[in-house]
């Protein structure tokens, strides 16, 4: 008996171990500050896009040549999103009246009737946009929401994050990719 209790205690200690070097190697692995897109890094081309607004006006990449734009993936239920949403705001404020700046806001993991009545309740006034087969999102590389992306004239993804954006940043984002720097 004593046998089989010392081996249950050494068996319960490799678990607990095992265990703890699990949760060390998580813990490490886990960024306090926003990630860098993909896209980002790569100083990629931004992808085509060819979508259509809540009211069902098309926009497409073509319409943006030449502009300095933001481009926001959110939804209506991510609580990140409803944070930023003052920034984007401010931000978009500031900027809308500039000929050469568009933003658009992308929908991902929501539908256009619950959208509509968030867009309204939270006065969003930039183009918001419908990605019904999540194309866009799957081309830019989302990996969740809120996430943003500043591109310069020339098409190419400048700046960008997983997570919620302040005004100063979106600000520094802007004047970045319009003096044709990278944010890397």
């Amino acid at each position: 008996m004593t046998l089989a209790r010392f081996r249950v205690r050494w068996i319960a200690l490799a678990f607990a171990v095992v265990l703890v070097a699990f949760g060390v190697v998580l813990a490490v692995q886990t960024r306090s500050e926003p990630s860098i897109p993909r896209l980002v890094l790569e100083h990629a081309t931004a992808p085509q896009l060819h979508l259509k607004t809540l009211d069902g006006k098309a926009v497409t990449s073509a319409q943006l040549r030449s502009k300095t734009y933001v481009v926001n993936f959110f939804n209506s239920w991510c609580i990140p999103c409803q944070q930023e949403a003052p920034a984007l705001k401010s931000f978009y404020d500031q900027h809308k009246s500039e000929g050469d700046f568009a933003m658009l806001g992308i929908i991902i993991d929501d539908n256009a009737p619950t959208m509509r009545g968030y867009v309204r309740d939270q006065g969003i006034a930039w183009p918001v946009l419908v990605d019904p087969n999540g194309s866009a999102a799957l081309d830019y590389g989302t990996t969740g929401q809120p996430e943003t992306y500043v591109i310069a004239p020339d098409g190419v993804v400048v700046c960008g994050t997983l997570g919620p954006s302040s005004v100063t940043v979106l600000n520094a984002w802007l004047a970045a990719a319009r003096g044709g720097q990278q944010c890397t």
